[in-house]
């Protein structure tokens, strides 16, 4: 029992220092697609004033070019274009900033359209009386002679520029809505992420720590070792894997070691592993390989020595392609599930939310044997 006391007070060591770091989850964010990410300065409201200032720039302009090609006409100045200019951005305000809210986004159309309508209809008497009350007594003539033509024109006009207003107003609250709601959705991600990653975290632990119980009831006189090539694998899960990628050459000799560790467990089983083509530039999501390792382990080692065990693991990497295949055998005497055994359901999960259609699963049962095979598209990318 005295040998005993040291690998217990070393695994009580490790599970309080793995309890205070499951605490900590990684916070790289997801790697995603953003349509909108050359437009998002659009919606922030620091650049709201300068974006409403070079609208009305460019509205101001119009109206000068566009009264140049009428020649000199005494009433059109400067001054009286700002005039006008001042009625349609109060056309406009009104709309955007009373209208829109009261009865466009609660669903009410017609109403605002009838209002909107009206207040269009206001701001054209509203030219019309500026022109020929204020800045020009003797256009009266003018506009007796084509007051349906001028005042169509005028309605015309106000409605173009309240339209493009409404345009760009409508425009920037979607494009505001879709990087709020693909925000929302990336937060939702890493945090379904994260507990998923630390789920790994226990579920691995819990089947170490088996097999080191079985070392010590076994009275093997390794389980000391044992212990430390736990500890060993908890430093690269904690300090390495709370990364977002990972490299693969890393993730390989995490499983080699984790392989070691587990190798006392079953005396005649046969494991081995298979390693093709350059790993050191490959990065890759931590934890996706252990759980099918771990499967093939729990459920293809026969829990009687009456009959031979086989895991074969290979990784082939080749054209950015990364195939990764574990092959067990499958005992006569069904191994007992595990209860609550997440690891399959969880790393299937993790896979849709990293890789999406850049990867491929495949599992089958032949005979006596269970075939596991999984293809990463790695030159696309996480999501």
């Amino acid at each position: 029992m005295a040998f005993a006391a040291g690998p217990y007070f070393g695994i009580n060591l490790i599970i309080m220092d793995v309890a205070d770091s499951l605490k900590e989850t990684s916070s790289a964010p997801v790697n995603q697609y953003n349509p909108f990410r050359s437009i998002e300065w659009v919606a922030e409201d620091r650049y709201r004033i300068w974006l409403h200032l070079a609208f009305w720039l460019l509205v101001y302009m119009d109206k000068l070019l566009a009264v140049a090609g009428f020649g000199d006409i005494p009433y059109i100045t400067g001054w009286s274009i700002l005039y006008y200019f001042m009625l349609d951005a109060g056309l406009i305000y009104f709309n955007l900033y009373v209208l829109i809210p009261a009865f466009l986004l609660s669903n009410r159309v017609y109403h605002y359209l009838g209002i909107t309508v009206a207040t269009l209809l206001i701001n054209v008497e509203l030219h019309y009386l500026l022109t020929v009350e204020v800045f020009c007594f003797d256009c009266m003539m003018v506009y007796e002679e084509g007051t349906a033509i001028m005042l169509i024109t005028s309605f015309a006009s106000s409605a173009f520029i309240l339209g493009t207003a409404i345009g760009a107003n409508v425009m920037r609250r979607f494009i505001k809505s879709q990087i709020l709601i693909r925000r929302l959705e990336v937060e939702k991600l890493e945090t379904e992420l994260n507990f998923l990653k630390s789920q790994i975290n226990p579920h691995f632990l819990f089947n170490s720590l088996n097999n080191i119980y079985v070392q010590i009831r076994k009275n093997i006189s390794g389980a000391g070792d044992s212990v430390l090539q736990l500890s060993d694998l908890l430093r690269y899960q904690l300090y390495e894997c709370s990364k977002d990628m990972v490299n693969l050459r890393d993730e390989i000799e995490y499983l080699k070691n984790y392989l070691r560790l587990d190798k006392i467990r079953k005396s005649n089983s046969d494991i081995n592993m298979e390693v093709k083509g350059g790993t050191s530039n490959v990065m890759v999501a931590p934890y996706l390989f252990i759980p099918f390792v771990e499967n093939a382990i729990v459920h293809g080692l026969n829990p009687k020595d009456d009959e031979p065990s086989r895991v074969a693991i290979r990784f082939e990497y080749a054209n950015s392609q990364l195939k990764f295949t574990v092959e067990n055998t499958i005992p006569s005497q069904a191994v007992k599930k595990e209860s609550g055994g997440i690891g399959l359901k969880n790393v299937k999960r993790r896979l849709d939310l990293l890789y999406r259609d850049n990867y491929s699963l495949h599992t089958e049962r032949k005979d006596d044997r269970f075939f596991v095979s999984l293809t990463l598209n790695l030159n696309q990318g996480t999501r």
